[in-house]
């Protein structure tokens, strides 16, 4: 299974998260958007995208599944076993948790343009 997940942030201190979950073949199994109240940065966007994209997926399958987002600093915050010193460790800790779950997950960062799908549900407004 491949995840695709992204986060928007506004000046606003709002935000958004899209994600969606396709099989080997490229079906869709689910596509999600959120409206964030609160956020403080893109990176906390993206930091929730990933926490909830990789929740649902572990609802929805029992495979293995490709985390895929085109923020560096989010990936290498998740992957990274050291110490953290960010504002958003708590958050980190808790995906870092279902990565290492008993599931095979890996994360892997793309180019936007091959997040296209997750990009635009992170952006749409509910009216």
């Amino acid at each position: 299974m491949k995840l695709n997940v992204d986060g928007s942030y506004q000046e606003n201190n709002t935000g958004g998260i899209g994600a969606i979950l396709r099989n080997s073949t490229g079906d869709v199994i689910f596509a999600v958007y959120g409206f964030v109240e609160q956020s403080q940065s893109a990176l906390e966007a993206e930091i929730l995208a990933c926490k909830e994209g990789i929740r649902l997926a572990l609802q929805w399958t029992l495979l293995p599944i490709i985390i895929e987002s085109d923020c560096a600093e989010a990936i290498q915050m998740i992957l990274s076993e050291g110490k953290l010193r960010s504002a958003h460790t708590f958050l980190v800790r808790e995906i870092q948790g279902m990565v290492k779950g008993a599931r095979e997950m890996k994360l892997k960062k793309v180019n936007r343009n091959c997040n296209r799908i997750s990009h635009v549900l992170a952006n749409k407004r509910s009216v």
